[in-house]
């Protein structure tokens, strides 16, 4: 009987584990919810960081695919957040980078060895814009991702280019939600026999437990937390990804 309340307090002192999934906070991997921002200048930036929680077996990462979907309360998207792509009212205000040795709060699951961007960045035909990013790295370089840790996926630099003065563009003030939709994780796996190999999908949906609230939705301007002007949630990954097929 001793043995066994020893074991029951060892187990009551050990901090829990993350159960799979995925993250996105203002500034760090576990920062804020929501930034708000006066618009006052076109000078410095913002940074949001998304994370992931891995599920049991990932063994050789090599790659992600991710999904994020900004959206406001009105239905409409604002001149300030079409922030990438030529032509666009801020093009060249919004970068990604893969690069994460700064994040001390989580695992940095690439070495700054993971090279990337954004593929897509398209208006979704109804009241937000959908951002599909990916990265990888060398065969080579693929490690583990060890189940009940948090890795740093990827980081977007938001600058504040035309926030304010004479001709910036609008709708800096205006109240949004940015949803990471999903990360899916690519795997390399052994040769077989005959040298062939098979790539292993992970496709993370849920938010990380633990850190409170949706941990997956970020907002700006104290944007509605639930994103209630997005989509149904997809499913599969092959509906997240038929959102980027011409219509």
């Amino acid at each position: 009987m001793k043995r066994f309340a020893c074991v029951l307090a060892l187990l009551a002192l050990a901090a829990p584990a993350h159960a799979s999934g995925i993250a996105l906070r203002w500034g760090s991997c576990e920062g804020f919810a929501n930034r708000n921002f006066a618009c006052d200048r076109s000078t410095g930036s913002e940074l949001l960081v998304g994370s992931f929680s891995p599920p049991g077996g990932i063994t050789a990462l090599s790659g992600i695919e991710v999904v994020l979907r900004i959206s406001s309360a009105d239905g409409t998207v604002p001149s300030w957040w079409q922030a990438y792509g030529r032509g666009n009212c801020r093009q060249g205000s919004l970068a990604a980078s893969f690069e994460m040795s700064d994040q001390t709060e989580c695992d940095d699951p690439w070495s700054g060895q993971a090279t990337g961007g954004i593929a897509r960045y398209q208006a979704d035909g109804s009241n937000g814009v959908d951002m599909w990013m990916v990265a990888a790295v060398p065969r080579a370089a693929a490690q583990p991702a060890a189940s009940g840790r948090t890795f740093a996926a990827f980081k977007l630099l938001l600058n504040h280019q035309r926030s304010g003065g004479a001709g910036s563009c609008t709708g800096c003030d205006v109240p949004m939600c940015i949803k990471l939709e999903a990360i899916r994780l690519v795997q390399d796996r052994a040769p077989d026999a005959h040298g062939a190999t098979t790539p292993r999908y992970d496709v993370l949906t849920d938010g990380i437990n633990g850190m409170g609230g949706s941990s997956q939705v970020a907002t700006w301007q104290g944007g509605t937390s639930n994103c209630s002007a997005g989509t149904s949630k997809p499913s599969t990954w092959g509906q997240l990804k038929d959102r980027f097929k011409p219509h």
